[in-house]
């Protein structure tokens, strides 16, 4: 856990504190009106009985009703509330780890985002069901044990001695199951994340017959993890059926208690009766507790993985996101990248500084580490070493909205080509059709059927490659972004579109952007005014260039542009 709690974390516990805190008041008032039932039956054997007295039985059964009317009513109202905790809870953790999921599936992770969804279904689960008004009822015993000791003393303590000896229980549940269950939990989470890790690769895996073979490691694992799961249920079992002696036997001794107590008229038949129905009350939250215990180590050990994910993800968000000082443009400090599965250096000291209407080239020879840093430099990967800020902020905790990003690949989402313009975001049409008009797509679109409202499924058969190109282009375009990163964008382009590409690139430079293009294009290079090239992770030449051309003098340490 990180020492500064994400602050998502910190919304679900306060939403978890005052939803448990407004359930805990509601219990009182349920526990206060479940005792209409043992005065009830009370008054029936220490009054109606003897005096045999129709109308009593009458006023008593309706005042009974009304009080169970209200009972089911505040019943109902703190069940509504445990519904309401755990759908707020979800709504305040959702998002967030969705999020630091898919961080951590952009670092290697692919599995992440299954295995959180299922935590975070498996918290509201156990949210919203009636487990968790089990402690609250317990909370609340020491009121029914007032009543108890109100009947007679020795019904009180009798209880008292209950409550110990199922709490003794407990502990012994607690210590006997929990570990268990938790390497269990773990072990079959990390068997399924490595299964789904190497499905990801399914052409690899049934290309080379691989899939008998991880599936028996999978089978294999999955069985261990099933296996220690199957001993600490039976564990659980166990302490249950002693925990269901105990109370059983405290339910028969009291029975007894009350018979000794009656012979020697300190008590009455009623009082009998209603500390017979108070015990069973007291008792029932904690016998409960105990059958219901592994579901609570199950939600924890959900929560605690949860808050893992989002512990690492901001810590990597806020080690860098101090602003130092006024900044204008892309900064690089010290930038550095390790591989997340072997921790092998794909980035190393780049120290650089890119100012506002200046366009660089990236080039350098395959695994040299050039998608590695446009990936960090539109905050897709975060540094391990270093920082990397536009205008003085880092670009991972940045808004996105102020970087146009252009990968090599064609990626368009499923959507209207208006929204994939406007990145699925509330945009007005005039910001769309401006994008689209910086990339000289405009026209392309308007002449089909649908205009911007066709889908891009529809789209993918009406436009060729470059096309397609132009509108990821105009994406990266959409609302003025202040840093350009194009990755091969002339790959699938035509004269017309390598024409649109240039204007687009002179418009933004004209409007102050920093523009990043990773290409050996001469027609590109032409247009650039430096040169960064890359070689085994490091910058091996910084060259400003001059008419289109590389100047003589190389400067080989990082310099400000």
């Amino acid at each position: 856990m990180s020492r500064r709690e994400a602050p998502a974390l910190l919304r679900a516990r306060n939403v978890l504190r005052l939803g448990l805190g407004l359930a805990l008041f509601l219990t009182v008032f349920v526990d206060i009106a479940v005792l209409v039932v043992p005065i009830y039956d009370m008054q029936l054997f220490d009054r109606v009985l003897l005096s045999r007295n129709m109308d009593t039985v009458a006023m008593l059964s309706v005042a009974c009703g009304v009080g169970l009317v209200i009972y089911g009513a505040l019943d109902y109202l703190r069940s509504a509330t445990l519904v309401a905790i755990a759908d707020r809870v979800g709504r305040a953790l959702s998002v967030p780890v969705l999020e630091a999921a898919v961080r951590r599936g952009m670092e290697g992770d692919s599995a992440a985002g299954a295995e959180a969804l299922r935590d975070l279904n498996e918290i509201r689960s156990f949210l919203s069901s009636g487990a968790v008004s089990t402690p609250l009822d317990a909370l609340c015993s020491p009121l029914l044990l007032t009543v108890m000791f109100m009947l007679h003393p020795a019904f009180g303590w009798l209880g008292m001695v209950g409550i110990s000896l199922l709490a003794i229980v407990g502990i012994v549940n607690d210590l006997l199951v929990r570990p268990a269950v938790m390497a269990a939990a773990e072990q079959r989470a990390r068997a399924g994340h490595q299964l789904a890790v190497g499905l990801s690769e399914a052409d690899l895996i049934e290309g080379l017959g691989m899939f008998a073979a991880l599936t028996r490691r999978w089978a294999g694992r999955h069985a261990s993890a099933l296996e220690r799961m199957r001993h600490a249920g039976e564990r659980a079992q166990h302490v249950g059926v002693i925990a269901k002696i105990t109370r059983l036997g405290l339910q028969s001794g009291v029975m007894a208690m009350g018979a000794v107590l009656i012979i020697s008229r300190q008590a009455s038949a009623g009082s009998l009766m209603g500390a017979n129905l108070l015990l069973a009350k007291v008792l029932g939250p904690f016998d409960s507790l105990v059958s219901s215990w592994r579901r609570w180590i199950e939600a924890y050990a959900a929560w605690r993985r949860i808050s893992t994910l989002l512990a690492a993800v901001y810590e990597a968000a806020d080690a860098g996101s101090a602003i130092t000082a006024a900044e204008s443009g892309l900064v690089l400090d010290g930038a550095g990248f390790d591989a997340p599965d072997t921790g092998r250096p794909l980035l190393q000291d780049i120290s650089l500084a890119l100012q506002p209407g200046t366009a660089t080239a990236l080039i350098g020879p395959n695994g040299a580490g050039k998608s590695t840093l446009m990936r960090i430099l539109v905050g897709v990967l975060p540094t391990t070493r270093g920082a990397v800020r536009l205008d003085g902020i880092p670009v991972f905790t940045g808004d996105r909205g102020r970087i146009g990003y252009l990968p090599q690949g064609i990626h368009l989402l499923d959507g209207t080509i208006s929204e994939n313009v406007a990145r699925f975001d509330a945009a007005p049409a005039e910001a769309v059709i401006a994008a689209a008009q910086a990339a000289n797509v405009h026209d392309i679109i308007g002449r089909l059927r649908q205009g911007y409202d066709t889908r891009i499924t529809r789209a993918v058969a009406l436009l060729s490659g470059g096309q397609r190109q132009r509108v990821a282009l105009a994406r990266a375009l959409y609302d003025g972004p202040r840093l350009l990163v194009l990755d091969e964008p002339d790959a699938s382009l035509d004269q017309a579109g390598e024409e649109a590409l240039l204007g687009a690139i002179e418009a933004a430079r004209a409007a102050g952007v920093v523009i990043v293009v990773a290409t050996h294009r001469p027609k590109l290079l032409a247009r650039m005014d430096y040169t960064l090239s890359l070689r085994d992770g490091r910058v091996e030449e910084f060259v400003p260039r001059v008419n289109g051309e590389p100047v003589t003098e190389v400067t080989k340490h990082p310099v400000v542009a």
